[in-house]
């Protein structure tokens, strides 16, 4: 009895990272062989079939990846998914988000608190986190509805 508690509040709290890890790609997770995940990382449970993770990656804690973008719905009524695929020898800081549609290449190291919203080339060091005006709500959605 103890120990279906005590793995039952680890899973509640994500704690047990190999048990989600494994219900992810029931679900379509491609993940490679060596990949570490620690405390708190979140990858897109619903769309976990457009994600691919290749060899000895780590995530730092709470880290998030996100092959969705619910933004649009409210004014569209569907979201926006697009794949994201994390190459090899890749380490993804604490804190950091990965975006929709975003390729990472291989030998990367992403730093802590990143916000990742393009593409990666191999053998390259990303850092950093700037929020700034894009456009107004109103053209995004006449932009998107285009599509």
């Amino acid at each position: 009895m103890k120990r279906a508690l005590v793995k039952w509040i680890k899973k509640l709290l994500h704690a047990d990272n190999h048990s989600n890890i494994d219900e992810l790609k029931k679900k379509g997770l491609k993940v490679g062989r060596n990949f570490h995940i620690q405390q708190g990382c979140i990858i897109d449970e619903s769309h976990a079939n457009h994600i691919e993770i290749g060899e000895d990656v780590s995530l730092a804690p709470n880290v998030h990846i996100l092959a969705h973008d619910a933004s649009t719905w409210w004014f569209l009524e569907h979201s926006k998914i697009k794949n994201v695929k994390i190459g090899n020898r890749v380490f993804i800081g604490a804190g950091s988000i990965i975006m929709p549609g975003v390729t990472i290449g291989n030998d990367v190291i992403v730093g802590a608190g990143s916000v990742v919203t393009k593409n990666i080339p191999d053998d390259c060091v990303y850092a950093g986190n700037l929020a700034a005006y894009i456009t107004k709500t109103s053209e995004y959605i006449a932009r998107e509805r285009e599509k």
